[in-house]
């Protein structure tokens, strides 16, 4: 089974039963239309194809369409906030664009050292690249980012807590509003925009030149301004 045909499965809606969720798998990998079928073929393909329903196995290559996974501990900023999104959104539909920021083209310098393809090409055309690769090839990746990121989270967990917000005044009725006070602004929505924000100072033209910074150092930087109150 090739990445696309997994993430089209993926996005099948199992709540219409089991007849279309088998119908659906059995067209995207063989490409029969099932309604051609009688009851006798299509149960034996249905049980010819019963492992395109079961998770594959959490192995991964190194590398792939000649391009090799970047190690999670050399992550930049931007390759982190966009990896975060896709997990958050779907990350069994997103997976050729999870793959497409992993996967990428080095080369030696003048020095011997690795160097990184820059995370500055349209990742959608990546994505496509890489459709053809088997879904055990890849499928892995998900659990090596998971895993990465509970690590990241309980190292910075104090950069990522909200503060509790402050106690009421004694005698304070929290159910009369003043009308000189401002409503709180939820600012979770906005949250990594505004990381950025305020490490740019407000100058919009530096967002990039942020980005494009290690994860780790960001961080490490952030945790200090916050022990240090600068």
């Amino acid at each position: 089974m090739t990445l696309e045909q997994w993430t089209e499965i993926a996005k099948i809606d199992k709540e219409q039963g089991s007849i279309h969720y088998n119908s659906e798998v059995l067209y995207i990998l063989t490409d029969v239309d099932v309604d051609e079928l009688d009851i006798e073929e299509l149960s034996e393909m249905i049980n010819q194809c019963k492992w395109a329903t079961s998770e594959p196995s959490s192995q991964w290559r190194r590398e792939v369409e000649g391009m090799i996974f970047k190690p999670l501990n050399k992550l930049t900023l931007y390759e982190y906030i966009d990896l975060n999104y896709f997990f958050n959104d779907n990350y069994l539909i997103n997976l050729p664009y999870i793959c497409a920021i992993l996967y990428r083209q080095t080369k030696e310098n003048e020095w011997g050292e690795v160097v990184w393809e820059p995370y500055e090409y349209d990742c959608k055309i990546r994505a496509e690249r890489l459709m053809d690769v088997p879904i055990t090839d890849v499928y892995g990746v998900i659990r090596e980012f998971l895993k990465f990121r509970e690590q990241f989270l309980t190292t910075y967990t104090n950069l990522f807590e909200d503060p509790l917000p402050p106690e009421p005044a004694e005698g304070y009725d929290d159910e009369e509003d003043d009308p000189d006070t401002e409503p709180e602004k939820d600012t979770s929505k906005w949250s990594w925009e505004l990381l950025i924000y305020n490490l740019c100072n407000g100058d919009l033209s530096k967002s990039d030149a942020i980005g494009g910074l290690p994860l780790y150092y960001v961080f490490n930087m952030l945790g200090m301004k916050k022990e240090l109150d600068i």
